[in-house]
């Protein structure tokens, strides 16, 4: 999803498939929906909705979707998901997933809150403060590098060039590291 570099856009932006995972687990393991509320900055309004799926159809079910007024100016997204599992086991690679989340995103918060009825002691949770308000620029387009391609790539590059476009010509465009000695020698 995320080969932005190379022109292959996603559309449901860098957390997509991770809340994709969070909803089938969650689905999974405890048959609870996900809540999701979501703002721009300087919006009016704050969207919610809770989202289900039909994990045999692959299908989704939007069980909620309204918008309430933003009277506090918040912005960002909040998924909310309750997941049945090994807490005890994997408390410590959740939090260190949560921990390299922040440091590759640092304009984005991340929380984290586990509860059980057992005790209070056993309740958990942390934050990883936003550490920057600048969202870093696109990220400028670059050409492939020719290791990095499978045939499928080939075909969708040749595909989107003249069909008088000379393998000379293509090698050194579409390429990477490939001048038009390098393409010559090829």
């Amino acid at each position: 999803l995320a080969g932005t570099k190379y022109s292959v856009r996603q559309a449901r932006g860098k957390y997509g498939l991770g809340s994709k995972m969070a909803l089938i687990w969650a689905k999974m393991s405890t048959g609870i929906p996900v809540e999701i509320r979501t703002a721009q900055a300087a919006s009016p309004t704050v969207t919610e909705c809770t989202l289900d799926i039909d994990i045999a159809k692959n299908t989704p079910a939007v069980l909620r979707h309204q918008k309430l007024p933003n009277h506090s100016n918040w912005r960002g997204t909040q998924v909310t998901v309750t997941i049945a599992g090994n807490w005890t086991t994997y408390r410590a690679r959740v939090v260190q997933y949560l921990r390299q989340m922040a440091v590759i995103t640092p304009y984005a918060q991340f929380q984290i809150k586990f509860d059980t009825d057992l005790s209070d002691a056993k309740s958990f949770r942390a934050t990883f403060a936003r550490r920057s308000d600048a969202i870093p620029d696109t990220p400028a387009e670059v050409k492939h590098h020719p290791s990095s391609v499978n045939q499928l790539v080939i075909k969708q590059l040749i595909s989107a060039v003249s069909p008088k476009t000379t393998l000379l010509t293509f090698l050194s465009r579409e390429f990477e590291s490939i001048d038009r000695k390098k393409a010559a020698q090829l």
